[in-house]
């Protein structure tokens, strides 16, 4: 039976980004069964998908193409489906692959390299002229169609060009499992997870929390420091804030693994990729400790965070729409003594 906690899994994508291949793979991980749109309409049709769009034109293949969604979302087994790369033109589409029941998640490389891969492909009737130009063309058409419906979002270039293709396809189907599992666990574990920017609070905030209802506290920060020797900073100055946001990131995963329900102060970072998002949303509560930009610099200033990167302004804007999709609730800290935080923290 599909349902939020059982999703079909639709890997949308431009052409070349792998999603059949991958898509496979995906499906044999999780013993589902999987569809491609594209072989699905040749076998409906007897014909190739050159064909129809030579014979009928790309409004039709599109009908087709839609139809053909709307049936494998209908269907009562979950199943991992492999969408054309056009598939997010149609309204309707981009509105079933919104729907609770099903787990989008869109493949990106760039266009140079996606040409490299589907060039001269039979299937692929819109590349025959310039691959580079069309595809250049398509990623700013429908970047924000593909963004509308997904979920989560996976590269699949660093891995396409550093590792023989086998070995590269298998570990992306790994993080996208991965991915799948974590949405179907959506709001399971019984942590707090305290979100928001650099100076919002969470460590004060958190220990409160943590008294109150008697768990344990975990810290991010402190965390790191423990399994490191040293501070965020010196990490980040050292091998650079990719690796560093690495780190808060197993830290946040490794804190909800944990079976005893705890209150967890996040590292302001995790909400940056789709797998922080897809982590924050297995915990039941995640609040938003949300501050204006006067206010986290004025806390800020006041209280140093030597052991914390500098973060510009723009990251911190950047982040809120992220906070806000991942967030239970929200609390707004402004100059609120922790206390009546965590007051309203504990009663959102």
């Amino acid at each position: 039976m599909v349902d939020a906690a059982h999703p079909h899994v639709v890997l949308v994508g431009l052409s070349g980004t792998g999603k059949t291949s991958i898509g496979r793979l995906v499906a044999q991980r999780l013993d589902m069964p999987f569809a491609d749109t594209d072989d699905t309409i040749e076998a409906r049709t007897g014909r190739t998908v050159r064909e129809v769009f030579a014979e009928d034109g790309e409004p039709l293949f599109r009908k087709l193409e839609a139809d053909v969604i709307a049936e494998l979302i209908a269907a009562q087994e979950p199943t991992v489906i492999a969408a054309g790369g056009g598939a997010v033109v149609t309204p309707a589409t981009r509105e079933r692959l919104r729907m609770p029941e099903t787990f989008c998640v869109w493949l990106t490389a760039e266009p140079a390299f996606l040409a490299s891969r589907a060039a001269g492909k039979a299937h692929r009737p819109l590349l025959d002229d310039d691959p580079v130009a069309t595809l250049t063309r398509l990623a700013t058409e429908r970047q924000a169609w593909f963004e509308e419906v997904a979920e989560a979002v996976v590269s699949v270039q660093p891995a396409l060009t550093s590792e023989p293709k086998p070995q590269a396809k298998a570990r992306l189907a790994d993080l996208i499992t991965d991915m799948v599992q974590m949405r179907r666990r959506r709001h399971t574990l019984d942590h707090l997870v305290l979100v928001g920017p650099m100076g919002a609070g969470k460590s004060t905030i958190g220990e409160i929390v943590a008294k109150r209802l008697d768990r344990p506290y975990i810290d991010s920060d402190d965390e790191v420091e423990r399994r490191t020797g040293r501070t965020a900073r010196q990490i980040a100055a050292a091998e650079g804030l990719a690796a560093l946001h690495r780190l808060e990131l197993t830290v946040l995963r490794d804190s909800l693994s944990k079976e005893t329900p705890a209150v967890i102060g996040s590292a302001a970072s995790v909400v940056d990729e789709s797998t922080g998002r897809l982590a924050l949303g297995m915990a039941r509560h995640v609040v938003w400790l949300h501050a204006d930009a006067e206010h986290l610099a004025r806390r800020t200033a006041a209280s140093g965070h030597e052991h914390r990167p500098i973060v510009d302004s723009s990251v911190v804007q950047q982040r809120e729409p992220l906070y806000r999709s991942v967030a239970t609730a929200m609390v707004d800290v402004d100059d609120l003594a922790p206390e009546v935080i965590a007051d309203k923290a504990l009663a959102s």
